[in-house]
Order: structure tokens, then sequence, then C-alpha cells
């Protein structure tokens, strides 16, 4: 027995639809599906999302756009980690557009393709991660002319902050460096950023965990449920311990349940002792370590031993359990295991 995810496709759509209803008709609605699209799998995600009339996807790699390509035969894709020009010769089998983001890529795309491809360019406009900044930019202008640009971008760094004033600061610096540029379509926000509202959608939001659930907002749908089936229920005396270590023992006497899925499935260990399970909307705290493929939990407030508990509720949902584990919705999303069965319904 092992987890099950159950995805919604149908609250994927909704979500899509929510972009798109906040965009104006000038700006495009791409997706960001790397990482086997947050984890939820390619094979059934990019061909829901391109039903809903996207046709822009956003991969990390040239192995991950190839895949996405094998599903959705006439979109537009790109590769966010910049070209790989060892492997330049699948960009132009498998037409995918790379995304430039510093001197020697630039260099390497004009040698191998001069105008035979299409590509991208990534400014750094202060989050210093990938991209040309204003210097490089400015510095090697003539080259960066020479390429065959069909998109400009850049990635805001505190966009899930609203009142963070390197928001504004980021799209000012963006605006400016375009303007040395061709003008082509541009884009600067991906989820949060497109939250921002219209000054941040430029030509193309790239939403990509908050089509999947991962953010909070009274208007975005959860799009998974993680079911996890009870192995085994047994009684815990007053003072008898529990799990790797004894980090548990019994205040009083409880009913007690152990589950099948632990921190290989994506469970991650700083939720023991701490974290919690549902049945319905009632919590059922987690007791003990959490281990490698179980998890045990206190069910005593619980009318019978259920079949399975659940991972998420509607109060307790995808950011709220992120959190919990100090972290955020996207690495819960790609953390969730191969041995966790995906099942979609409409």
């Amino acid at each position: 027995m092992s987890p099950e995810l159950h995805i919604s496709l149908s609250n994927l759509q909704s979500n899509i639809q929510f972009f798109q209803r906040m965009i104006t008709k000038n700006t495009e609605l791409s997706a960001v599906v790397k990482s086997d699209a947050y984890g939820l799998g390619i094979a059934k995600i990019v061909p829901e999302i391109e039903r809903c009339g996207v046709r822009s996807f956003f991969t990390a790699t040239i192995s991950e756009a190839i895949k996405v390509r094998r599903y959705s035969r006439a979109s537009e894709i790109f590769t966010l980690n910049g070209f790989d020009f060892l492997k330049s010769n699948l960009y132009r089998e498998h037409n995918i557009t790379p995304i430039i983001n510093n001197i020697l890529e630039a260099q390497k795309f004009i040698e191998i393709f001069n105008q035979t491809q299409k590509v991208a360019i990534q400014l750094n406009t202060g989050m210093n991660r990938l991209g040309l900044d204003k210097q490089s930019l400015l510095k090697n202008i003539d080259i960066i002319k020479l390429l065959p640009l069909n998109l400009i971008l850049s990635h805001l760094a505190c966009a899930d902050d609203t009142s963070n004033k390197e928001n504004t600061a980021q799209k000012d610096l963006f605006i400016n460096l375009c303007q040395t540029l061709p003008n082509i379509r541009q884009s600067l926000s991906a989820s949060h950023g497109a939250l921002l509202g219209n000054d941040f959608h430029f030509d193309m939001v790239r939403p990509g965990i908050g089509l999947y659930g991962g953010i909070r907002n009274n208007e975005l749908k959860e799009v998974i449920q993680i079911k996890v089936p009870v192995l085994q229920d047994f009684i815990i005396d007053k003072n008898m311990q529990v799990g790797y270590n004894f980090t548990y023992k019994a205040k009083h006497k409880i009913k007690a349940a152990t589950l099948a899925m632990g921190y290989a499935d994506g469970l991650p260990r700083t939720l023991s002792n701490i974290g919690k399970l549902f049945y319905e909307n009632i919590p059922c705290p987690i007791i003990g370590r959490i281990s490698m493929d179980l998890v045990t939990v206190d069910i005593s407030n619980l009318p019978k031993t259920p079949k399975y508990l659940c991972v998420f509720s509607p109060e307790y949902q995808v950011d709220d359990f992120a959190k919990d584990c100090r972290t955020i919705s996207h690495e819960v999303l790609v953390n969730l295991g191969e041995r966790v069965t995906r099942v979609y319904s409409k």
C-alpha cells in the first residue's frame, strides 16, 4: 500500500482561467512546467494546460523541454537554465528555444545557429542568480543585437512580498534595460508577480506554482490532495513511547495509527511530533519521529479507524503545510516521491 496524490484537473483548469481573467487581452499566459510539472506529471498536465489555450511552456533544462515536446507538438518551449551548447543539435531537432543567460552562451549560439534558430534572453535585474546584468548587457550590446530574439525576460526576487519596494525597483530596471534591445515580447512575472497587478504583466506572465494550488488565495483552488493508507491501529497506554529514540511519550491512554508515508515519500522529518494529518477536518497529530516509510498519528478523536488520512484539509492547504515544514509550496510538490501514486480526476 502506498500514498496517493490526487490531482484535480478541473481545479487546475479553474486556476488557469483565473490567471487568464486577470491579464489583459494583449498579455499572453504561459505556464512553467519544470521538474515534471512540479511533480504532478508532464504527460497529464501539459496537454491539460494546452487545452485551456496556453501555447508557451517553460522548463529548466533541455531534457525537460524534450519531454514536454512529446505531449505538445506545436507549442513554444523555453529552457530557463540557459543554452546547453554541447547539446545544440537537440534544440533544432525538437524546436526548443534556449534562454541566453551570459555572453558565452550568446557567442556560442551565434557561432552555431547564426540567424536560423529563435532564442530568448534573460536580464539580471537584481536577483543575481541568472541573466545578463546592466554592465554586461551594455558592454556586449553589439553581440546581443546579433541574436534573433523573440523574448526578453527577468525574474522578481520578492514578488511574494507585495509591499516590498524591490519589486518596483526591478520592474523599473527591466523597463530601462529593455529599451536598449529590440522591441519584442517582454516578461517579468511568474505566479506571485502576476498577482502584483497589470504594471507587472508586460507581454507575458509565467505562472507555475499558482496553477498547481501552491498559493493561498481565495480565487485559486486546491489542485492536489494526498491520501495516506492506514496500515495498523493500536492502543498506547500512559507512559508508553513511540518511534525512533522514543521522542514521544504518552501522557495518557490514546488510540494511534501507523500510515504508509514517510520522508522518502515527501513527508519531512521536521513535522515529527508537531505536524498533523486529517480525517475530513479533524486533525490527527503526528506522534514520534517520521521514519523513511511510515508515520504514526493520534486518532483518539476519530469515531472509528479510517482507511486513510489526508495531508491537507480545506482549512489547511499546501501553503500552510509548507510553512509548518519551514519551506515553500514548490519544494513540497517536487519532493513527493515516486512511490506516491498519481491519480488524476476531472
